[in-house]
C-alpha cells in the first residue's frame, strides 16, 4: 500500500524538519511546496513567473496556481510514496488533491498537523536570531510572518474536522523537541500501515 502524506502547521514550526526525517524513514518523496514555488521563480517558469507576481507582494498563490505546480511533482512519481510539506493550507487544496488522488486510485493515507504555539515559534525564532531567517525568502518580515500565521489560525479547524471525519488527521504536539515529535509521529504512521 503506497504512503501518501501530508504535513501542516503553522509557519516556523519545524515541519521540514519531520518531513524530512519522515521521508528518509519510510523511503518516501519529500516534496515541500515552498521550495516548488521558489524552485519554479527561479527557473522562470510559466508557473514560476506567475508564482512570482503573489510572492513579490508578500500574498498567497492561488489554489490552482499551486495545485498546477504539485499534481506535476506528483505526476513523475506516479503520484506515491510522498510527503508533501506544507500542503494543504485550507481545506478546498485538501479535498481536491483527495479527490485528484482517488481519480489515479491513489489514497491519502494521513495528514499530520503539528500544533505549535504562536509563543513557542517566536521563543525558537529568537534563540535562532538571523540563521532562523530563510533568505531566499523574500516574504520573511514580521509582518508577512504575522500574516502566515493569522491565515493558518483562519483554516486550520476545517481542515482538522474534514480529516478526522475520515480519520486522517494526525495531531501531534509540536511544542517539544525534534526526537519526541518524531517519535509520535512514526507511531502514527506505523497504526495507519498496520
Amino acid at each position: 500500500m503506497p504512503l501518501n502524506l501530508f504535513i501542516t502547521g503553522p509557519s516556523g514550526c519545524g515541519k521540514s524538519t519531520q518531513a524530512k526525517l519522515i521521508a528518509e524513514k519510510y523511503r518516501l518523496t519529500h516534496i515541500s511546496m515552498g521550495q516548488l514555488l521558489r524552485d519554479e521563480i527561479s527557473k522562470n517558469s510559466g508557473f514560476g513567473m506567475e508564482a512570482k507576481k503573489y510572492v513579490d507582494e508578500g500574498q498567497l498563490c492561488p489554489d490552482d496556481l499551486i495545485f498546477d505546480i504539485l499534481i506535476s511533482h506528483l505526476k513523475t512519481i506516479e503520484y506515491k510514496n510522498f510527503i508533501v510539506d506544507g500542503f494543504p493550507r485550507v481545506l478546498n487544496q485538501g479535498r481536491i488533491i483527495e479527490f485528484y488522488l482517488r481519480k489515479n486510485n491513489m489514497p491519502i493515507s494521513g495528514v499530520i498537523h503539528l500544533s505549535v504555539t504562536f509563543e513557542e515559534i517566536a521563543t525558537r525564532r529568537a534563540k535562532a536570531g538571523d540563521t532562523f531567517q530563510d533568505k531566499s525568502r523574500s516574504d520573511n518580515t514580521p509582518q508577512d510572518i504575522a500574516n502566515r500565521q493569522k491565515f493558518y489560525d483562519d483554516n486550520i479547524d476545517s481542515i482538522r474536522d474534514y480529516f478526522t471525519r475520515k480519520s486522517e488527521f494526525i495531531d501531534v504536539d509540536g511544542n517539544r523537541p525534534i526526537e519526541p515529535i518524531f517519535a509520535d509521529i512514526v507511531k502514527a504512521i506505523d497504526k495507519l500501515n498496520g
